[in-house]
């Protein structure tokens, strides 16, 4: 009798999780604890209603998400953006929108930032170069005077995983620009996907490794399984901040070939778990149901718990809830409503 074959999602998932099992033997013998525990810190997230992609509208957002969370320092420092693009298209809302990038580079000017680059490495297509420009990126750049750069291509820093035993990715190659980043920031988009469920601040660092030694669309790190590949990248390089993009999202079969889903929200704070367990309640998830978000919990990269998560700056998460459509593999992952 033949033995029925995983899905590739499965696979992945079987990979994490083996792979998982090494991590806290590793942690434990690096003298930290295994496992998770209620934290001391409440973590502030700023849930901001912002209806449109209108200059103003933007403006007022960033700035009461910003004034409300507990953002980084950014006065005479080098801001490093990385916002989500896997590819460019004229009918889906795939990438970073530039309205919003633009609006926050302003916002980091104004707070009197050294340095503002704005960079990300493709894995989807290949082509940053076209990308950069049928997005608007290429003429933002110029005209907000930032530097634009594809990560797959940057200087490289070799970089000692947290836990270096565990998986194919004990030693990281970064782009120098991110190793030497004095801010990093996370600008996502809120969008569901085929295999990882969503994808929001913590699935954006899948773009900072370089596609020239990881393959693409990043290949390794589909090898290494997508859960563990997200918390490895996140453990080892911190986001300071992060800003979840859901005034336009994207549902059903993302993160490419997905159909537009209006949030009206801009979901902020220093805690890129905390920020992604808000966002996915806002799209309807139960957030401790997605794979990586429920690792990341255990291996302390924040916090999931809704007790130790101030949401402020107006609106309730149930207020604002927009059930996304998810991909029917993830249907699991939807929350009840109260």
């Amino acid at each position: 009798m033949s033995r029925p074959r995983l899905t590739r999602r499965e696979f992945m998932r079987l990979a994490g999780a083996t792979a998982l099992t090494a991590w806290p033997a590793a942690a434990a013998a690096g003298g930290q604890a295994p496992a998770a525990e209620p934290s001391e810190r409440i973590y502030r997230v700023a849930l901001v209603p912002c209806p449109d992609y209108g200059p103003e509208t933007l403006a007022a957002a960033i700035e009461a998400g910003w004034r409300t969370s507990s953002p980084p320092d950014v006065r005479g420092k080098r801001v490093v953006l990385k916002p989500n693009m896997v590819d460019v298209s004229a009918d889906r809302p795939i990438h970073t929108d530039p309205r919003l990038v633009e609006a926050f580079v302003l916002h980091l000017a104004d707070l009197g930032a050294r340095e503002i680059v704005l960079a990300e490495g493709t894995s989807h297509n290949r082509d940053a170069e076209d990308l950069f420009r049928r997005s608007g990126y290429e003429a933002l750049a110029r005209r907000r005077g930032v530097r634009l750069l594809d990560l797959n291509y940057d200087d490289l820093v070799t970089v000692k995983s947290v836990y270096p035993r565990s998986t194919l990715l004990r030693h990281m190659a970064l782009p120098r620009t991110v190793a030497e980043a004095e801010v990093l920031i996370s600008l996502p988009k809120m969008k569901t996907h085929k295999l990882a469920g969503i994808t929001l601040s913590l699935k954006n660092m899948f773009g900072l490794l370089p596609g020239m030694v990881y393959g693409w669309p990043k290949n390794t790190l589909h090898w290494n399984g997508i859960p563990l590949s997200i918390c490895e990248i996140n453990a080892t390089v911190r986001t300071h901040y992060a800003v979840v993009d859901g005034v336009v999202g994207m549902e059903g079969h993302g993160p490419i070939m997905g159909s537009a889903r209006k949030a009206g929200v801009l979901v902020m704070g220093d805690n890129a778990l905390a920020v992604d367990a808000t966002a996915a309640r806002i799209m309807g998830v139960q957030p401790g149901r997605v794979d990586y978000l429920a690792m990341a919990q255990r291996l302390r990269l924040g916090s999931l718990r809704p007790a130790e998560i101030q949401v402020v700056g107006g609106p309730k998460v149930e207020d604002v809830r927009t059930d996304f459509r998810l991909d029917p593999e993830f249907a699991g992952l939807r929350a009840r409503r109260v």
